[in-house]
């Protein structure tokens, strides 16, 4: 018994005393919770002695002696102090393990997780009713129940198509950390598809582990409807920009003359592109578009460029050959710097042919253009006259500090004349009745640069009476510019015709023109009606002739 009793003295007398020592051995924190320890330190030792306090584990710390930081203390002989040492649980869960250290040292298993009530969840509406394609916002307040900081991912699990945002104030969210006991409200925004049928639907909030479901009947679908996209564009004086083009998709759609455009689409997320000479170009994307439903874009700002300058002409003109034409030409400056500005005509064939800018009569070959005005041309074209006729491409060219260019096609014309003159130019026949009658002359084509064809002629006679007996030819398939084609008209006067005159109409119609000339016919009777006549006018002179004679002597 006194052997085992020396033997239990000698274990504790050779039993170290710890320096330092920590009731703790195990807490439960939450991701970013502050833990303060409180530690015991003894000098054991029969000096004084100084301690370095020190830690390990994947986390910062500090040691604290009556509230001042400390990283070392110093010990008198059976001195003891108690000390505190405070860390911030680490963000991600799990298991860690801490050492303190002062010569010796101790454990303690830090377990970091999160309850399960962290978070107070209070949605103001469980239940709304919408039609397909609206959208509503919830308010739903966020209640921290931890003692530390707390972060949660916003999430949402809604229909196909439809979707949900979070928004703290304007700013959309997807993670959020409430400090210790806070409450924050912030809105859900459940934006539903026009097309979904009517009945009822489930979108769920969720917020980590933490899910509240809202109930949404449909109680109005918008299937198979186009949507609209509603814009007004202006300038930076805020005037509307009219003709501007807008892309959207595959359609292309203007504004109207004070700058709005009224769109309608299939539903779906577009990119719109907006064009207008001399402003940049705009893109504004993720447009989306609900069956039934209106996106108003509200006002869209278009840019001046510095420098632009349209030609405003029509983008066909003819000119005729051997002649000079006239065309009207504008040109506006659309920038908003002044600017001058070259001006030429590319593509003209040959040195025949000229071009030539007048403004108030006067030849020019450069113009000052204001910001914002339009200046009126006139541009002379001389086409000579062994053109031929065709179309020729050209351009306009305006050149400044921007230049502009107009494409345009220059028809080439012919002259269309048709002519037709009697023989030794007789326009009046002397014919008696009963009389068959040739009236001999020629076709002429007497325009320029064009060959008429199917040339046909036609007699109408004073009455019924008259009696056409042959045109010959009947048919003239061509006639070249200058070229003369002889014809011949053979007419029966009725033998009872009244003496007197007559006008036989010639029509001569070719595919291109026609043209109309009438001969005069004079009808005497025939034989013995002229002496009689002559006889008569005799008889007349006779008998005047003896009154002069008579009366004269008186």
């Amino acid at each position: 018994m006194r052997i085992i009793l020396f033997f239990i003295i000698i274990i504790i007398s050779l039993t170290p005393v710890l320096a330092l020592e920590c009731e703790i051995k195990e807490i439960n924190a939450v991701p970013g919770e502050e833990i303060t320890i409180s530690l015991q330190i003894k000098n054991t030792d029969s000096d004084e002695k100084t301690y370095t306090l020190s830690y390990y584990g994947d986390l910062e710390g500090y040691f604290y002696y009556e509230n001042k930081r400390i990283s070392s203390i110093k010990l008198t002989p059976n001195k003891t102090a108690t000390l505190s040492f405070t860390f911030t649980a680490p963000e991600k869960v799990g298991i860690y393990y801490i050492s303190l250290q002062a010569d010796e040292s101790v454990g303690i298993t830090l377990n970091v997780s999160y309850p399960e009530k962290s978070v107070e969840v209070i949605p103001k509406i469980k239940k709304v009713v919408l039609e397909a394609g609206d959208t509503v916002n919830i308010e739903v307040t966020l209640k921290n129940k931890l003692n530390a900081r707390y972060e949660l991912n916003l999430s949402c699990e809604v229909p196909t198509q439809w979707e949900c945002r979070f928004y703290d104030g304007n700013h959309e969210v997807k993670k959020l950390t409430l400090s210790a006991g806070e409450s924050r409200t912030i809105k859900a925004l459940i934006e539903t598809e026009s097309s979904s049928t009517v009945g009822n639907y489930s979108a769920k909030l969720k917020f980590n582990e933490k899910v509240e479901e809202i109930e949404v009947l449909i109680n109005k679908t918008h299937v198979g409807e186009k949507g609209e996209i509603r814009l007004k564009l202006v300038d930076k004086d805020g005037k509307g920009v009219a003709s501007a083009k807008v892309t959207v998709g595959e359609e292309i759609f203007y504004t109207s003359g004070d700058g709005e455009a009224i769109i309608e689409v299939l539903p779906g997320t577009y990119d719109l592109k907006i064009e207008k000479g001399g402003y940049e170009v705009k893109t504004i994307r993720d447009v989306k578009v609900k069956g039934g439903r209106t996106n108003d874009l509200e006002t869209v700002l278009l840019e001046k460029k510095a420098y632009y300058a349209e030609i405003t002409i029509s983008s066909r003109v003819s000119a005729t050959i051997g002649e000079v034409t006239s065309i009207p030409v504008k040109i506006k400056n659309s920038g908003y710097a002044d600017d001058s500005y070259a001006l030429r005509v590319e593509g003209l064939p040959s040195d025949d042919y000229t071009a030539t800018f007048k403004q108030d009569n006067l030849v020019i070959s450069e113009i000052f253009i204001e910001s914002g005005d339009t200046e009126e041309l006139k541009l002379e074209l001389y086409v000579p006259s062994t053109a031929e006729p065709k179309e020729i491409p050209i351009k306009i060219v305006a050149e400044g500090a921007y230049t502009t260019v107009k494409n345009l096609t220059l028809k080439i014309l012919g002259t269309f004349k048709l002519y037709f003159e009697p023989e030794n130019g007789k326009y009046t026949i002397t014919t008696s009745q009963g009389e068959s009658v040739e009236l001999k002359g020629e076709i002429k084509n007497s325009g320029v640069g064009t060959t008429l064809t199917n040339i046909r002629i036609s007699v109408t006679l004073p009455n019924s009476d008259w009696e056409l007996e042959d045109i010959s030819p009947e048919l003239i398939s061509s006639l070249k510019p200058g070229e003369r084609y002889p014809v011949s008209i053979k007419i029966n006067i009725p033998a009872d015709a009244s003496p007197s005159e007559y006008k036989v109409t010639i029509d001569v119609k070719a595919d291109q023109t026609e043209t109309t000339d009438r001969i005069t016919f004079v009808v005497q009777e025939k034989g013995y009606g002229t002496l009689i006549g002559i006889s008569l006018i005799v008889a007349s002179l006779i008998a005047i002739y003896f009154l002069i004679k008579k009366f004269g002597r008186r």
